[in-house]
């Protein structure tokens, strides 16, 4: 399916079951798509109402967005369908958009694989940042700022680059308490949302927490476990 919004075509899939009505809404990481959990997708579909949505993060786009605007864009669709509750299941980036869609949607239950939540901020990564700011400032430094920036960074088109730091750059911190049932699916060599954001996320949830010998992409590396997971979370 196709929703427009803002002009832009966003692609999203809806498989709807005659007797229920819970839905699962599925947000994917950073470059994921809507079949970023297809065989949990699979799985649950024969008793839950499914939505899955492909944010544009990496997708070539006319417009610069951030996380208000994603946030935006999914509570749309829910509205299309009169879906005003939900449970999440969400990785990395994805845990983001659940942060804010909590405060606008009731969320009943929300399973989180490498969430992607606090920073740790010391004054390094202050003067860090600090610096990113000047040199994106001036043209005359511009490249400097190109050639230190991530590899996700770099192999962004540039229309989207200014997407890719407005989510990176956003603190959730404050966001990460909600007032629901939550499941953490983690692994422990995962580098990218390492094991402390989940062990916080945990502490501050009072959530249960399963850690795995995987990494970022636990919830594929160890997609068995983490169905099964699910499944006895959602019960």
């Amino acid at each position: 399916m196709n929703f427009l919004f803002n002009g832009e075509a966003v692609d999203y899939d809806f498989y709807k079951k005659a007797d229920t009505a819970q839905t699962i809404l599925f947000l994917h990481g950073w470059g994921g798509n809507k079949s970023s959990f297809v065989h949990t997708i699979k799985l649950l579909k024969q008793k839950y109402n499914i939505m899955a949505i492909t944010l544009p993060t990496i997708l070539k786009t006319n417009m610069v967005w951030n996380n208000d605007l994603y946030c935006e864009l999914v509570l749309s669709i829910l509205k299309m369908h009169s879906i005003d509750e939900v449970i999440v299941v969400c990785h990395s980036f994805g845990f983001r958009i659940a942060c804010l869609l909590k405060e606008k949607i009731n969320i009943t239950k929300i399973v989180v694989t490498g969430g992607a939540g606090p920073k740790k901020t010391n004054i390094l990564k202050r003067i860090e940042q600090d610096n990113n700011k000047i040199l994106l400032s001036n043209k005359k430094f511009k490249f400097l700022f190109e050639k230190i920036a991530s590899s996700d960074y770099k192999n962004l088109p540039n229309t989207n680059k200014q997407t890719f730091k407005n989510v990176v750059n956003t603190n959730y911190k404050n966001l990460i308490k909600f007032n629901c049932p939550m499941l953490l699916f983690w692994g422990n060599k995962d580098y990218e949302t390492k094991l402390w954001i989940a062990k916080k996320i945990k502490k501050l949830n009072n959530a249960k927490l399963l850690v795995t010998e995987s990494d970022h992409f636990a919830y594929l590396k160890q997609s068995a476990l983490f169905n099964n997971a699910v499944l006895e979370f959602l019960k």
